[in-house]
């Protein structure tokens, strides 16, 4: 199976970050930041898994969060272990044995197509799966092709990037892209069954418009 990999932090994600020293006061006053965010993240209404508000700080586009009391301090394209060492140095040079948490608040996956919820989800944790997504939003339809699920992601570059996964594989399992990373867009195609009923529809849509005209202009003549 896949090894899991540490995801990285990036702009626009959303970082809980607690501190605490020796000195309740300077404590609060740094988890004050940890802001709630409900029901809408950068425009975008969400399902959070389990309703679970998205509370924290908003790291900037130049990958950086500014915590009360620290100031800014550079995160982008660290691990949550790293980016927790990191606070933790800039915590120490002020207050002597400080301890830090950091979790992501807004692993953020969106499942469109032949799926029964289609959505953007907000995930409480990082290691989720392709499979993880699909059950997030309710299995596909009847219509959803297993075989031919399409997974878009950015790369680091920026520039996205597109794969097939084949949910009935073996090889989805030791696929690199069996787990998930925050943004990734999850698109499972329609089977030519429904594309044909649609087209039929669509034709017969067309030829009672077309009868309807024919009477139109009997009546008018």
């Amino acid at each position: 199976m896949t090894k899991f990999e540490e995801v990285k932090i990036q702009p626009d994600d959303i970082l809980n970050i607690k501190v605490n020293t020796v000195d309740i006061e300077v404590s609060e006053a740094i988890n004050s930041g940890n802001t709630p965010m409900p029901g809408n993240y950068m425009g975008i209404n969400v399902n959070s898994v389990n309703n679970q508000m998205v509370t924290g700080y908003l790291v900037d586009h130049d990958g950086t969060v500014e915590l009360p009391i620290l100031g800014k301090i550079e995160v982008g394209g660290l691990t949550l272990l790293q980016a927790k060492n990191k606070i933790r140095e800039v915590s120490n040079q002020y207050y002597k044995d400080a301890t830090v948490s950091v979790r992501f608040s807004n692993f953020r996956l969106v499942v469109i197509g032949e799926v029964n919820r289609p959505g953007t989800y907000v995930i409480p944790n990082q290691q989720v799966s392709i499979l993880d997504a699909i059950g997030f939003s309710g299995d596909l339809t009847v219509y959803g092709k297993r075989d031919n699920v399409m997974l878009i992601r950015k790369d680091d570059n920026g520039k996205a990037v597109a794969v097939k996964l084949d949910l009935t594989s073996k090889a989805l399992f030791n696929s690199p892209y069996f787990y998930l990373r925050q943004n990734d867009v999850v698109y499972v195609e329609p089977a030519k069954a429904k594309l044909l009923n649609a087209d039929t529809s669509l034709i017969r849509y067309l030829s009672l418009l077309a009868s309807l005209a024919s009477v139109g202009i009997l009546i008018f003549r």
